[in-house]
């Protein structure tokens, strides 16, 4: 599809100066899952700022190649992301494919052996909007030691495509810290956007405000097959970016965003 001229976004969330950033994006009309490439890079370019803003303060993210002690949390992804990871499972060459498919059903093994598969869909069919119940959840699953699926030789094999939730998480605490993550000595720095990216991503419809669709990135390959039966809405996308952007920036920004050292949970 033909390029438009790179188009100039000012996103101002109320935080410090303006964000602009640069894209080029399609002239037809494309879904929510077509401009995910667009909403990653507004994601990352927060995560940039984020970054700058806790050098001024003196602290340096944690996060980095080799540590994966986040890859084995209990991650939200939206049905929008979802759907894409299981597409990008589908075109992997084998036999990667094989053996990424064979740990997203090892994952859902564990899960349905440890009595954690309903409670999972049930409270994720609700928009996972309960935080003390997403945080029982996460102890469980935690618990339980499940790696991401995507994660091979403690690498991150979709890393470009990762979903907002591994975007948006950055502790600014040493890595060793993350051991201890969900228990009594848990003792990392999270540092939580200004904006949330990843919560107006589950709660967009390609028109506005929806109720949020989220689910476990374990479910990922489960849940294809419906998430794709749906009808995509499409629109041009410079009208479905900025509304997406209109959003976030309304309805998702942190206005006290907390400050390294608070104990919260990646949902809460």
């Amino acid at each position: 599809m033909a390029a438009s001229n790179p188009m100039r976004l000012l996103i101002d969330f109320g935080q410090g100066d303006p964000l602009t950033l640069r894209l080029k994006l399609p002239l037809g009309p494309v879904s929510v899952g077509d401009l995910l490439w667009a909403v990653f890079a507004v994601a990352d370019a927060i995560h940039k700022r984020t970054a700058l803003d806790l050098a001024a303060m003196g602290k340096t993210i944690g996060c980095g190649p080799g540590c994966s002690r986040c890859c084995h949390q209990l991650v939200p992804v939206s049905d929008h992301e979802a759907a894409h990871l299981a597409g990008l499972v589908r075109a992997m060459p084998e036999p990667l494919r094989r053996r990424v498919i064979s740990r997203f059903a090892l994952a859902t093994n564990t899960l349905d052996q440890a009595g954690l598969i309903t409670p999972l869909t049930g409270h994720f069919s609700t928009g996972a909007s309960d935080a003390a119940a997403f945080r029982d959840l996460a102890r469980r699953y935690w618990r339980l030691g499940i790696p991401c699926p995507f994660l091979e030789k403690d690498c991150c094999l979709v890393h470009p495509n990762r979903p907002m939730a591994c975007r948006q998480y950055l502790v600014t605490s040493p890595p060793e810290l993350c051991a201890a993550l969900h228990t009594p000595e848990q003792n990392h720095e999270l540092v939580l956007h200004p904006v949330d990216a990843g919560g107006a991503l589950a709660a967009f419809s390609g028109e506005g405000l929806r109720h949020s669709r989220v689910l476990p990135l374990t479910f990922s390959l489960l849940a294809e097959r419906a998430i794709r039966s749906e009808p995509a809405l499409t629109l041009p996308a410079p009208v479905m970016l900025g509304r997406f952007l209109t959003l976030m920036t309304d309805c998702f920004t942190r206005r006290d965003p907390p400050l390294p050292g608070s104990d919260i949970s990646m949902r809460d």
